[in-house]
């Protein structure tokens, strides 16, 4: 659990939520997985299996999502961790971009560098087969949710002959640069990842203000620069996977929403190191039955524009206050 929470950074509400999955339904359908949710919802939303498009302001179907997201250089497909439906929609956008004769490379939030090693010689080992890979790279000791929640997406890229390369940087290197600054780093490397370039301040304003709301107000905004310094980090580490592995044929980024939003994550370091190359964020976002505005459903910048192209509704993990348990540990 404390590996988990270093990792996911901001996002503790998922965290905390872990140990609320539901069990799985028996044989869902890749082929058409909005038509076979996974997550139970007592009330569903009227936007459920919708998506979104924020660049036409409108409605699209799967197809013409995918047609678009083919014709991108770097694709980042954010999820919430512990939904099901995210990761089945993931591996079916893979998939489909790939159906359509792209080859981009798997970068995952999940793997960190420091399993780069184990994760090449399982791929090369067993190229067809995504039941052991987790146990290959020891998923079971990071923290993320079992790896049949992710394994989709892991079979979806080997059935199309996708790499699939580490976005995260180990643990204990965000939480040293956390406690120490950047200065941790080897010579030039904050250069070469853009760390050493602030964020706006509204940005910067932004991500603060997040981080402590995100902890239930519970920590002091001068309190947030070890998570805001290990943050930027993560974002710089995955959006460098993207570019060296996605140089050929580009390259998609499995993560969490935070780490997608077109403001200031990753996407803001893919600008920094090759503006010319297009970019595009799909979120996957859980609705329940009041939930009716697609406007209203994803975060904005500081401009009050969505940080994100486009949003696949779901139906939504239904999990008690996180709050509750962090205040308690809080207390402690």
């Amino acid at each position: 659990m404390l590996i988990h929470k270093l990792r996911s950074g901001l996002f503790i509400f998922t965290v905390l939520a872990l140990t609320n999955c539901a069990s799985l339904p028996d044989e869902p359908d890749a082929n058409t997985p909005w038509k076979n949710w996974q997550t139970p919802l007592p009330v569903t939303s009227s936007l459920q299996g919708k998506i979104w498009s924020y660049r036409d302001n409108g409605f699209i179907d799967p197809e013409q999502l995918t047609k678009e997201l083919s014709t991108i250089d770097f694709v980042l497909l954010g999820e919430t961790h512990d939904n099901a439906d995210h990761h089945r929609l993931q591996a079916w956008v893979v998939s489909a971009i790939a159906a359509q004769g792209r080859r981009p490379a798997i970068v995952w939030e999940m793997f960190d560098t420091g399993q780069s090693d184990a994760l090449a010689r399982y791929l090369a080992s067993q190229p067809d087969d995504a039941d052991d890979l987790g146990n290959a790279i020891g998923w079971d000791k990071t923290g993320w949710p079992d790896w049949p929640l992710y394994q989709p997406i892991a079979e979806a890229a080997l059935a199309a002959g996708l790499d699939m390369f580490a976005g995260d940087p180990p643990v204990t290197l965000v939480r040293a640069a956390g406690k120490d600054g950047y200065s941790i780093l080897p010579e030039g490397q904050a250069q070469s990842l853009f760390v050493d370039t602030p964020l706006s301040d509204d940005l910067q304003s932004a991500l603060e203000r997040q981080i402590v709301t995100s902890h239930c107000n519970l920590i002091p905004a001068n309190a947030t620069g070890p998570m805001f310094r290990g943050q930027r980090l993560r974002d710089a580490y995955m959006a460098r996977s993207m570019i060296k592995s996605g140089s050929t044929d580009g390259a998609i980024l499995i993560a969490g929403t935070g780490h997608v939003r077109l403001d200031r994550a990753v996407p803001w370091y893919l600008h920094r190191h090759q503006k010319s190359r297009s970019i595009a964020s799909l979120m996957f976002v859980g609705v329940a039955g009041e939930d009716d505005n697609p406007l209203g459903l994803i975060p904005n910048d500081p401009d009050g524009k969505p940080a994100a192209d486009y949003a696949w509704f779901t139906p939504k993990v239904v999990r008690t206050d996180p709050c509750i348990a962090l205040k308690k540990r809080f207390a402690k």
